[in-house]
C-alpha cells in the first residue's frame, strides 16, 4: 500500500504520545531552555528529537508500530536504525531490540551513528538498545532468532547488493513465521515515473524483485501500489495523487509487511 494524505486518528494519538516524528514541542522553549540543561531539554522532547526526519515519517512510524502486532516482548532487529526515535520507543515498551547499522561506513547514504552516541541516548530514554555497527552480513546474528525485522525507508538508499544480503540475512535470522515490516519510498521524480533512474538520495527499487529473490512472502502490501508488480501502474497513482501521503521531496511511502514461512 501507499501512505494516504489522511492520518488515522489513533495514529495521531501515538504520535503525540511519542512525540513522533520530530519530537516533543513545548511552548516557551527560550524560556524553558534558560532552566533546563542540553541534556535534559533533549529527554523533555523525546527520542525523536535527536534525529532528523521526513515529513512522511508521520504516517510510517505508527503503521509500523500498529501492523507488527507487538504483544508481548519480542526480538527486534532494525536494519539502518541510525539514531532515530522508533528504536527506543520499542525498547520503551520493553522489546529487545538491535539496530544494525554501519553508521557513515555505509556504502549508500549514510547517518552518524556510533557506540558512544548510542550509550549516551540508551541512558538518556532508560533504553538497552544494542548497535551493531556494520552491515547485517557482518553483524553475528545468530539463525531463526528475531520475531521481527524493521526497516523504515533505508532500502533505497543502498547499493542493491546490499538490499540482496538484507533480504537474505532477514530470512535467515527470523523466526518461522516472523514477520519483515518495512517502508520503502517511491520516488516522483525517477522512473517509472520519468526516464531519470537515480537522485541523491537513491532509487526506486524493483519491490517484487526483491521480495522474489528471497524467501519471504508478502503479507500485508497491495501489490498495484508496490513497483515491480504487473499491477502497479503510474496513471492511477498521478490521477489520485492527492490521496496519498507527498513528502516536502518528491516521494510517496511503500508500505509492506513480509513473513517466514
Amino acid at each position: 500500500m501507499l501512505a494516504p494524505s489522511k492520518l488515522p486518528e489513533h495514529y495521531g494519538v501515538w504520535n503525540g504520545r511519542h512525540g513522533a516524528p520530530f519530537g516533543h514541542t513545548r511552548p516557551n522553549r527560550r524560556l524553558l531552555r534558560r532552566f533546563y540543561s542540553d541534556q535534559a531539554w533533549r529527554k523533555l522532547r523525546g527520542p525523536f528529537s535527536i534525529q532528523g526526519n521526513s515529513a512522511t515519517r508521520e504516517f510510517e512510524y505508527p503503521w509500523a508500530f500498529h501492523v507488527a502486532e507487538l504483544g508481548t516482548r519480542r526480538r527486534i532487529v532494525e536494519i539502518g536504525g541510525s539514531l532515530s526515535g522508533f528504536q527506543f520507543v520499542l525498547s520503551q515498551e520493553g522489546h529487545e531490540v538491535v539496530n544494525v547499522d554501519p553508521g557513515l561506513d555505509a556504502a549508500g547514504l549514510g547517518w552518524p551513528s556510533d557506540q558512544a552516541s548510542m550509550r549516551e541516548l540508551n541512558a538518556l530514554f532508560g533504553t538497552n538498545v544494542v548497535l551493531k555497527s556494520s552491515t547485517i552480513g557482518k553483524a553475528d546474528l545468530p539463525d531463526a532468532s528475531y520475531d521481527l525485522f524493521f526497516s523504515i525507508s533505508v532500502l533505497e538508499h543502498l547499493p542493491e547488493a546490499d538490499v540482496r544480503e538484507v533480504m537474505e540475512h532477514a530470512w535467515r535470522c527470523l523466526k518461522p513465521g516472523g514477520r519483515f515490516v518495512l517502508t520503502v519510498d517511491l520516488f516522483l521524480n525517477l522512473e517509472p515515473f520519468t526516464k531519470r533512474t537515480s537522485n541523491e538520495y537513491g532509487r526506486n527499487i524493483d519491490v517484487r524483485q526483491m521480495i522474489e529473490s528471497s524467501k519471504l512472502r508478502l503479507l500485508v502490501g497491495e501489490r498495484s501500489q508496490l513497483f515491480g508488480y504487473p499491477e502497479f501502474s503510474t496513471e492511477p497513482i498521478l490521477a489520485n495523487l492527492e490521496t496519498y501521503l507527498v513528502g516536502a521531496y518528491p516521494v510517496l511511502t511503500q508500505c509492506m509487511v513480509l513473513q517466514k514461512p
